[in-house]
């Protein structure tokens, strides 16, 4: 497939999605694996609305860089206005891995400045 035009590639992988989507449809349960997938396919559908927001040009990465640095804000602001709701300071596992990653981005940002 890495051989493949790029315009080829879209259509094999959409068809692959296709019948994922079926069979999954069909699965008693969650297979192994899925998470990842659903992972991979999130982020890839993150930068294909980026890359077409963004356009071409020179400086179309710094526009998709930041594209998915406001989609990411969006994202953490909506967790952050879900724990000050009635029933949202529940400590989850993801929770405490996203006040770690924070913390680390708190360092790298303040390196940057």
């Amino acid at each position: 497939m890495a051989d493949e035009p790029l315009a080829q590639q879209l259509l094999t992988l959409r068809t692959l999605l296709d019948d994922v989507d079926t069979r999954l449809s069909r699965a008693p349960a969650a297979p192994a694996g899925l998470e990842d997938l659903k992972r991979s396919v999130d982020t890839l559908r993150t930068n294909m609305w980026a890359i077409r927001s963004a356009g071409h040009g020179a400086t179309a990465s710094v526009r998709v860089e930041r594209l998915k640095l406001r989609r990411a804000l969006e994202g953490l602001k909506a967790v952050r206005a879900s724990l000050s709701t009635p029933g949202g300071n529940t400590l989850h596992p993801e929770l405490v891995e996203l006040q770690l990653v924070a913390r680390e981005l708190v360092e790298q940002i303040g390196r940057l400045r």
